[in-house]
């Protein structure tokens, strides 16, 4: 939050309890609190987030660069509201690559955070908490969403994607894309046959149908999800690792045209911050 809202309110649509990611703060006044004081800030945190939470949606904070805010993030989830079930990890490169700065190693520095540790540290704090899941409670399912914007490369070989219409990525963002699907991908494959966890994959680009707004997407994950809920993975599906294209029903999971990463020669589609 703020920049997740819309996709939250496409997913509210489906009635959903939600926990979104705010940005953290973290003052001098805090770190000067004694511990009687902490305490009851805490008690107070914990009461403003149980009264957020009856409306349906609650914003935790989440510093990226720290593996014990991302621990601390899934276990206020399953305190919030009992359990969690789902966990989208968005990766909206259009969208960073419109807040890029100059490339510097301060931006560097930040774009490590941000763009590649923050997305590891939760995926395997939400992994283990799947793990601790009671059995009559099914797998988990953890989503990887990715979001293409082109790229300096995509643009040198095709000089028309630079028509004004999406952010063009610094090589900064594009590598942050390019580890967040390498890392979605082979941690798929590692998850192929859990029986704790379903990962799923999602890319795709703005032009493209359910990837247009945040709140179309946030609908059309869900319905997915829901198709997928009970579904058994076709035996041939076992063993593949694919992305599949916003807007698709859940049969496209096993069509061709769902990509494989060895099938995708740069970006040509056209295809929590979040």
């Amino acid at each position: 939050m703020p920049e997740a809202g819309s996709f939250t309110d496409g997913i509210a649509f489906s009635g959903r309890q939600i926990i979104v990611s705010g940005l953290r703060s973290d003052s001098e006044e805090t770190k000067k609190l004694t511990i009687a004081e902490r305490k009851a800030k805490q008690s107070a945190y914990e009461e403003e987030k149980a009264q957020e939470a009856k409306s349906g949606i609650c914003t935790i904070e989440w510093n990226k660069s720290s593996p014990l805010s991302a621990r601390s993030l899934v276990l206020q989830t399953s305190s919030i509201f009992g359990r969690m079930d789902e966990a989208v990890l968005y990766f909206d490169e259009e969208w960073y690559a419109s807040k890029a700065e100059k490339m510097d190693s301060e931006e560097i520095v930040r774009g490590c955070d941000e763009m590649i540790a923050g997305y590891q540290y939760l995926a395997l704090e939400v992994l283990n908490s799947f793990k601790r899941r009671d059995t009559e409670d099914g797998p988990g399912t953890l989503v990887f969403l990715l979001k293409d914007t082109p790229n300096q490369l995509d643009v040198l070989y095709n000089p028309a994607q630079k028509n004004g219409l999406s952010p063009i990525a610094s090589p900064v963002v594009a590598s942050g894309a390019a580890s967040f699907a390498a890392f979605a991908e082979n941690l798929a494959a590692v998850c192929q046959d859990s029986i704790f966890v379903n990962v799923v994959l999602i890319r795709g680009d703005s032009n493209m149908e359910g990837f247009r707004r945040d709140d179309e997407t946030g609908r059309w994950l869900c319905s997915y999800l829901d198709s997928e809920e009970g579904s058994p993975k076709a035996p041939e599906n076992r063993a593949k690792v694919k992305w599949i294209r916003p807007g698709a029903t859940r049969p496209a999971v096993s069509e061709p045209e769902a990509e494989t990463p060895a099938s995708r020669p740069g970006k040509k589609f056209g295809l929590f911050r979040r």
